[in-house]
């Protein structure tokens, strides 16, 4: 039941690249070496586990990289993709008018998702290490109308000419499939910025985007 759901749900809120040609698909028990950000996807990270690779032949479309936990409904989706067909380097207010996009769609799930009851953005965060540029995060909580909820997180960044998405989502109630989550966005990072990045501190109020929550009209 809770796979059923989760997994709709991810593909709502990432870019929906089954639904459009693929130009390959890549074993999943072997790396994966993004020729864009320059970055190697293990088989395994921490307890989730590569299930999928997908490159698409358009820049926009862009390559997903798909994990799932050792626990039922955790799923982490990675998405690397251009912004134009002929991309070019990602300036911060691209990337904060795209992660205000990335994050209504979520905001949205309940229009796109028939068993989606409620979404609430919980926190917003960022990273402004001088070194990485803006790493944005939110946190979401996502209901279902069987009254599951679900612990879902966005972090978004540039790299380069390059957007890189993590939306992962565990199982509310499960404080240490929580716990995993978090073990991966720090060994995620570790890919991209070698050490953490810096500590992340609360989005101001207003920038980008303020809280908001969807629920059903009774």
């Amino acid at each position: 039941m809770i796979r059923r759901i989760v997994l709709p749900v991810l593909l709502l809120t990432g870019m929906t690249l089954s639904a459009v040609p693929i130009q390959k698909r890549l074993p999943q028990d072997a790396s994966f070496s993004d020729e864009n950000t320059g970055v190697v996807f293990p088989p395994q990270i921490r307890s989730f586990r590569k299930i999928e690779t997908r490159v698409g032949a358009n820049p926009v479309l862009g390559t997903r990289i798909q994990y799932v936990g050792n626990r039922i409904g955790c799923s982490a989706n990675i998405y690397i993709y251009a912004l134009a067909e002929k991309p070019e380097v990602i300036t911060e207010k691209e990337l904060r008018d795209h992660y205000s996009q990335a994050r209504q769609a979520i905001l949205n799930l309940k229009s796109m998702a028939k068993r989606v009851e409620e979404t609430e953005s919980v926190r917003q965060q960022q990273s402004l290490d001088p070194r990485n540029g803006a790493i944005l995060r939110e946190l979401f909580h996502i209901r279902t109308d069987g009254e599951e909820t679900y612990h879902s997180e966005l972090l978004l960044f540039s790299c380069g000419d390059r957007i890189v998405k993590l939306r992962i989502t565990v199982p509310a109630a499960q404080k240490e499939a929580i716990k995993e989550a978090d073990q991966f966005i720090l060994e995620f990072c570790k890919l991209f910025f070698r050490n953490p990045p810096a500590a992340f501190v609360a989005i101001p109020s207003g920038r980008p985007g303020t809280q908001q929550k969807i629920k059903t009209e009774k």
